[in-house]
């Protein structure tokens, strides 16, 4: 059988190059499901087509945006002489990802397979395919790093020509959530995607590392916007004074910061992606921005999301967000937020990325309100013996307090932060396994509803009992459970509120809930962290319009 390179040569980078990867699970992991069902895909394409799969690639090649349209056809054509030859057994996804090293079997772990097992035995293709790459002599193996020696074939997406170029360009983005587009080094940027403004106000000035969203006004703002809220120059009626002076001083301007994994990232894969049928230009179109923003979709989510979706064929929604509501607060918090979540995140992990990443300084910048929200990773990890990698309480006091002590070095005077309860997630696996195949592999194990319900104890405790010098912490349990209480009242199914391809991430339709729900629940316990509303704000929309936009 002939086999070609497909769609996963430009997509599995994603889970090979970027902190999601670091918990592979078992035999692979992420990397080895994105391997067989965008090889599926291909095949599925090629057959509704009637082409064979290197036409089907090159297809999907020509449906890419720049640069990966490039990068996408250089990877088919360093592979075309070698995968045109012909195999001596019949190959499915599955037997490729595993001969090409992307599937490995762990110890004591059995084959996976998405797709049905040749005659003679998954374990024997696979074994049959290794040999012949090893054994090959094509001009094309020499161009890309599928085998090392002796040993068993091993995939390294970031050497795969063109494959290279894009993991070159987001090394800074994904390994020190920077901002990848960032001239004067401040940590904000004027580009939205690669942890640029979509994940923090944009740089109204990106040549001028002193001025930055969140600073105390410069001066009083009267040359230009320092802080980049929109709101600078003087007002020439009686009083004589800076705008920034008139219209925020005293008001308790304060920015957003928020702490989490993907569930705070928005981790969201269209649905239309995994429907050969749907596959176009127009649903591929967005494809480069969703890589550069490793999955994630925060500039529509529940925490710092501020764009209307614009794309129904890709995410479906509207969008609401704890920061536009403090915003619509306080006009003077425009772009004042940062979000700092991660794919994978846990307690474990966040305080090297999230705090080491937080652009904030005690002394020129306003206080913040930091959102602890870490919802699940460390109960409902990868490894094969779930339980065993869990975090135990004191791991999370620790991790935490760990955390707090270095926000309270670095927060202004007068800063809050909320943790947030981890998610019971047993409703998931009854809810969504009837209704799609899930690409992940579901252990019985995975949601122990105790260890969510200690951990959450452990945080609750912490916002009791702990005090610091520069912040107040507060506590609440996860909004989820409540979001699903009250869309099930109104008559509605709770799988709606799940993404439909992982059957895990908040979809669309719950990011606006959960951000109501948490806003009504911080009403309730602890309005002043929200702080007052500004007297001024009809004056700054009049006078400032949008203030610059994000």
């Amino acid at each position: 059988m002939k086999l070609y390179p497909s769609l996963f040569f430009t997509l599995l980078f994603l889970f090979t190059f970027t902190p999601f990867s670091n918990a592979r699970g078992v035999n692979g992991g992420m990397e080895c499901a994105v391997c067989t069902v965008v090889l599926g895909l291909t095949e599925q394409l090629a057959a509704i087509h009637n082409e064979t799969l290197v036409a089907a690639s090159m297809r999907i090649c020509s449906m890419l945006p720049y640069p990966l349209k490039l990068y996408c056809s250089k990877s088919v054509n360093a592979l075309e002489e070698f995968l045109s030859q012909e195999f001596p057994v019949t190959i499915t996804p599955d037997v490729l990802c595993y001969a090409l090293g992307v599937c490995y079997t762990d110890p004591e772990v059995g084959f996976c397979h998405l797709f049905p097992k040749p005659k003679m035995g998954l374990s024997t293709s696979v074994e049959v395919v290794k040999e012949y790459l090893r054994n090959a002599n094509r001009s094309s193996l020499k161009k890309f790093p599928l085998l090392d020696s002796k040993r068993s074939p091993t995939f390294d997406i970031c050497q795969v020509p063109g494959i290279k170029g894009i993991c070159h360009l987001i090394s800074r983005s994904f390994n020190l959530i920077a901002p990848a587009l960032d001239v004067d080094q401040d940590w904000f940027s004027s580009f939205p995607w690669a942890r640029g403004s979509f994940w923090r106000g944009r740089d109204c000035r990106d040549w001028d590392g002193k001025s930055y969203p969140g600073r105390v006004p410069s001066d009083g703002d009267v040359a230009h916007d320092s802080n980049c809220n929109g709101i600078y120059g003087m007002q020439t009626t009686d009083p004589i004074m800076p705008y920034e002076d008139s219209l925020c001083k005293g008001t308790g301007a304060q920015g957003l910061v928020y702490i989490g994994d993907s569930v705070g990232a928005h981790f969201h894969c269209p649905e239309a992606w995994m429907d050969p049928k749907q596959l176009s230009s127009e649903t591929l179109q967005n494809i480069t921005q969703w890589i550069f923003n490793e999955g994630d979709w925060p500039q529509l989510g529940f925490v710092t999301g501020y764009m209307n979706v614009t794309n129904s064929l890709l995410i479906k929604g509207y969008t609401d967000s704890i920061y536009l509501r403090l915003r619509a607060r306080n006009r003077c918090n425009h772009r004042d937020y940062q979000n700092l979540s991660r794919n994978g995140a846990s307690t474990k992990t966040v305080l090297k990325h999230a705090a080491g990443s937080l652009a904030r300084n005690k002394t020129s910048d306003h206080p913040t309100f930091v959102i602890y929200g870490l919802f699940g990773n460390d109960v409902c990890n990868n490894f094969a013996n779930t339980v065993e990698h869990m975090t135990t309480p004191k791991m999370m006091h620790e991790n935490v307090m760990n955390l707090l002590e270095r926000l309270d070095a670095t927060l202004p005077n007068g800063s809050h932060v909320l943790l947030i309860g981890l998610v019971d997630g047993s409703f998931i696996y009854p809810t969504m396994s009837e209704r799609i195949h899930p690409i992940v592999l579901f252990m019985t194990n995975m949601n122990d509803s105790m260890r969510a319900f200690e951990l959450s104890g452990v945080l609750k405790k912490i916002a009791e009992k702990e005090r610091f010098s520069s912040l107040e912490v507060h506590y609440l349990d996860n909004p989820l459970a409540q979001v699903m209480q009250e869309w099930e009242a109104k008559g509605n199914e709770v799988w709606e509120l799940l993404d439909p391809v992982d059957s895990l991430h908040p979809s669309q339709i719950a990011q606006p809930l959960i951000a109501d729900v948490l806003w009504r629940n911080l009403e309730e316990k602890y309005p002043y962290v929200l702080g007052d509303v500004n007297p001024h704000n009809d004056k700054i929309k009049q006078l400032f319009g949008d203030q610059g936009g994000h």
